[in-house]
């Protein structure tokens, strides 16, 4: 059995993390990050500026600069350099995300012990204003995402993609952008396509990115596509339906075609990722985090023999699986 080198010490600072974790997401819904990305401050000009307690806000700030989320210089504060873009409104924003990020925590607060004990992990309905920040949460992490995949991914040769699953369509709209030429269909549910078809309306992708409304479980995917994606799709399943996606995924293609996957990284026993290890929690019984050798085995029995790995960082990974004969 491998030894852990955890003490006393780390261990108490573990259990801190639940603070952290609601230190970031009030400042994101109280404006603090929003504030500190547009210019430098001093604490107590956020309190005015935001009409919130002075002694607050600075207790709250300084917390931030030692989760490094922030940096100071004498008593003026600036977001982080590398974070500044992403609290601030346009593309590359993640304060939606914060929002839905406070709600999971209220979530799994109430849920995670009596799921543990026996009882169902309530599902309630969403109101329409979760629902609302729901929708802006993926759309600001998924935008994210889905330019690093685009950027990762060689496009080469590909015409037609299906992104299966694809929401308001933020992975055909970077692949679009990498690759001229490219005609993406995103598959996903007909409210979704809805909102998203009126979202593309008059915009540069109106006329390469169709959508077709239906339940992935069981609408056609059609084919001769020659990328079909499964982007953050494949963990909401479990194992029986996951492995019937891909080789559906599969039966799809054209003769050269591939099929990706994008999803959290996690080891084969699934204890060393802990990102990956917290959001098979998240999933509940009705998913998993999935790992390497899942996918790959998946992929080969829908008779993709050629497969590889690209690493996005130490938490997500991209998988895609081909013909070696074709």
């Amino acid at each position: 059995m491998a030894e852990s080198t955890m003490n006393l010490d780390e261990f108490q600072r573990l259990l801190w993390g639940f603070a952290g974790h609601r230190v970031i997401t009030v400042a994101g819904r109280t404006g603090i990050l929003r504030q500190l990305a547009e210019k430098d401050c001093t604490t107590n000009e956020i309190a005015s500026k935001l009409d919130l307690d002075a002694l607050a806000t600075g207790k709250v700030v300084r917390a931030l600069t030692a989760l490094g989320i922030v940096e100071a210089e004498g008593e003026h504060y600036r977001a982080a350099a590398g974070l500044r873009e992403h609290f601030l409104p346009g593309d590359r924003d993640v304060v939606p995300f914060l929002e839905h990020s406070h709600a999971m925590y209220e979530r799994w607060g109430e849920t995670l012990e009596p799921w543990l004990r026996g009882q169902d992990w309530p599902i309630a309905d969403r109101t329409p204003e979760e629902v609302r920040r729901f929708g802006a949460a993926m759309r600001a992490m998924g935008a994210q995402m889905a330019r690093r995949v685009a950027d990762a991914l060689d496009l080469e040769g590909v015409e037609r993609l299906l992104d299966v699953g694809g929401g308001w369509g933020h992975f055909a709209q970077a692949m679009c952008r990498v690759r001229p030429g490219l005609q993406a269909t995103v598959l996903d549910r007909p409210e979704v396509v809805e909102k998203a078809r009126a979202e593309l309306a008059g915009t540069e992708f109106e006329e390469r990115i169709d959508f077709l409304p239906g339940d992935y479980l069981a609408t056609d995917f059609g084919s001769g596509y020659d990328l079909v994606l499964f982007a953050n799709i494949l963990h909401q399943e479990t194992e029986d339906r996951a492995q019937e996606l891909v080789r559906r995924g599969t039966v799809a293609l054209a003769p050269e075609g591939r099929v990706t996957v994008v999803d959290f990284a996690i080891d084969d026993e699934q204890r060393q990722h802990l990102l990956g290890a917290l959001f098979a929690i998240n999933m509940r019984s009705f998913g998993d985090t999935w790992s390497e050798a899942d996918i790959r085995g998946w992929m080969a029995q829908a008779g993709l023999d050629e497969a590889e790995r690209i690493n996005l960082g130490p938490d997500r990974w991209i998988i895609s699986g081909r013909h070696s004969n074709r």
